[in-house]
């Protein structure tokens, strides 16, 4: 832990409360307007400003922790990649050029560090595919909507079906690295397949290959599940 503290000059992130909105997501400003300000924060920060860390840990905190419960399904496990995802971000970030938002930078260091974790801890964990976002019940049902429809299942049934959807959950926690993370980041993240590519360093083929693959199986244990009981 004294790593980070000392990263972030005494800034910790911790996990961010479900009741705080996300400020990444906060009252639309001008494009240009806040990348200016986006790029002064990050020189702030740089130099050592101790406001600006943590102003930049505030504003991402919540997508991180999200993404990284959404992959491990594990609360400890989400906590420990929000840690280290802050201290990389404060160690690499006087070589963050800009080519792209910070955010999408900081999601990729996240993934990263999510991606080693799943490697370390393989089946150990559940992929929450109900996830709270900021308790929003609408989104729940979008997702699961969603969900149900890549993998050919009537929503209502994954919604209702808690053993159905404990089933699914253990599933695509058993699924290989490469197939769970295209699952979990096409179909519970909603990022785009170059977003994914870019994300895991893969081609939009090789994304969409390995998707189909997931889905295939976890249809497949859905439909042998069903038929069994």
């Amino acid at each position: 832990m004294g790593r980070i503290l000392n990263a972030m000059d005494h800034t910790q992130p911790s996990r961010p409360a479900s009741s705080e909105p996300d400020e990444d997501v906060a009252t639309a400003v001008d494009p240009e307007r806040e990348h200016a300000e986006e790029r002064e924060l990050i020189a702030r920060a740089v130099a050592g400003d101790r406001d600006a860390r943590t102003e930049i840990v505030l504003r991402h905190q919540r997508n991180v922790y999200n993404l990284g419960l959404r992959l491990t399904g594990n609360s400890d496990a989400a906590e420990n990649i929000l840690q280290e995802t802050f201290l990389k971000v404060f160690e690499k970030l006087g070589s963050f050029r800009g080519d792209s938002r910070l955010g999408t930078w900081i999601h990729r260091i996240a993934t990263n560090a999510a991606l080693m974790m799943m490697r370390s801890k393989k089946g150990k964990y559940f992929v929450p595919i109900e996830e709270e976002r900021n308790n929003n019940d609408d989104e729940d049902t979008g997702d699961m909507s969603f969900i149900a429809r890549s993998l050919d299942r009537d929503p209502l049934e994954l919604t209702l079906d808690e053993e159905l959807k404990h089933n699914l959950e253990r599933a695509i926690a058993l699924l290989p690295d490469n197939l769970r993370a295209a699952f979990v980041l096409k179909d519970l993240e909603g990022m785009t397949m170059q977003e994914i590519g870019e994300e895991l360093g893969k081609s939009v083929s090789a994304i969409k290959a390995d998707l189909h693959r997931a889905r295939l199986k976890l249809r497949k244990q859905l439909a042998e599940f069903v038929e069994g009981r």
